[in-house]
């Protein structure tokens, strides 16, 4: 399990695994826990995660939004888990 979280420092999108204790922001150079990082959505895999991050990022861009409200987060949080059902679904028939 990956998890999509954001620098405290420069506020860049990324992901670390769900047992990472530090992260060095890739953006800004800032190493902090993970623990304590703002968390988005955990993910399987690290090509689903790089994915989901740079849809973020191209969102909040397109948006001229500075962050996603506690209702974006939700809400991408339901897409996420509907997809997965479905892949789910779809993999076993």
């Amino acid at each position: 399990m990956y998890l999509i979280i954001r620098c405290p420092s420069c506020r860049t999108f990324t992901y670390a695994d769900n047992f990472q204790r530090w992260k060095l922001c890739p953006t800004c150079g800032h190493a902090y826990e993970v623990a304590k990082a703002p968390t988005y959505l955990d993910v399987h895999d690290h090509h689903e995660a790089e994915h989901i991050v740079r849809q973020m990022e191209k969102h909040l861009h397109a948006t001229k939004k500075k962050d996603f409200t506690p209702e974006e987060t939700e809400e991408l949080r339901h897409h996420y888990t509907t997809h997965l059902r479905t892949k789910k679904h779809n993999s076993v028939h």
